[in-house]
């Protein structure tokens, strides 16, 4: 009967904090964890997205506001981490270097099973407790989190990303890009990140100058996967590197919300 009352009281506490958190979101959406699992585990992650947004690429599918949204909110519940977009084509000096949007960690809950006959009723009630506080936790992380997704959107993808427009000459500098991304995932804050995923979203046909070039710049770090969306030259600035050629952006988008 006590067994029933508390879970009982746990299903409301939560139902309480999902309440107020969908409340308090001002029209964005706020992910809340639970602790109907404990002992998942998250992982940081490094993302770095190469968005083209030359002529060249008009027959494919841009990462909309939302789009970016959804993936930075991923990464977060996943376990935090940095994501990192930088704009291809002829960008303006001042949106050459990446935009940056940092996310803080979050703590792995401690996997017990509550039927486990070795641990005591005590040692279950303080794990229970230790997981309920990291949930907590994690859950103030998440909240914090979306002021600032919305201000990276508003402040740095939107005006500069998805309205691009070229201070001169339309052109495609991936040799530039991939050049500023390589110096990206072999930065020092990075070494301890579980995870580096670089996504170039191009067609991959390096113009500069007005003709097509060989792609001369090389991503080094034998940790990263390059995920190519809608890439149609010949693949050779990646070499020993783990990569995956994909039809379309939302295929990437699911491989990020299927993260482990």
């Amino acid at each position: 009967m006590k067994e029933r009352q508390t879970k009982l009281k746990m299903k409301i506490t939560w139902l309480v904090i999902l309440i107020i958190a969908g409340s308090c979101n001002n029209g964005t959406s706020t992910t809340v964890l639970n602790n109907s699992e404990p002992g998942e585990s998250y992982c940081t992650t490094l993302l770095v997205i190469g968005d083209d947004r030359s002529g060249s690429t008009s027959d494919i599918r841009k990462l909309t506001s939302e789009d970016y949204r959804l993936l930075a909110e991923t990464i977060g519940t996943k376990g935090g981490g940095t994501i990192a977009v930088c704009l291809i084509g002829n960008p303006h000096p001042q949106s050459r270097e990446p935009f940056f949007l940092s996310m803080k960690s979050l703590d792995n809950i401690k996997p017990y099973n509550p039927k486990d006959t070795k641990l005591t009723l005590t040692e279950k009630t303080q794990l229970k407790l230790a997981n309920e506080k990291i949930i907590t936790s994690n859950n103030e992380i998440l909240a914090g989190q979306s002021d600032a997704i919305r201000n990276f959107l508003y402040s740095s993808i939107e005006p500069n990303v998805i309205n691009y427009k070229s201070p001169g000459s339309d052109h495609t500098d991936l040799d530039d890009a991939i050049l500023r991304i390589n110096t990206m995932v072999n930065e020092p804050q990075y070494k301890q990140y579980d995870k580096i995923i670089v996504a170039l979203i191009s067609d991959g046909k390096n113009q500069r100058d007005k003709k097509i070039q060989p792609i001369q710049s090389k991503i080094t770090n034998k940790k990263a996967e390059v995920y190519l969306i809608g890439w149609k030259s010949a693949v050779d600035c990646f070499n020993g590197l783990t990569q995956y050629q994909l039809s379309s952006k939302d295929a990437f988008i699911e491989i990020i919300k299927n993260l482990k």
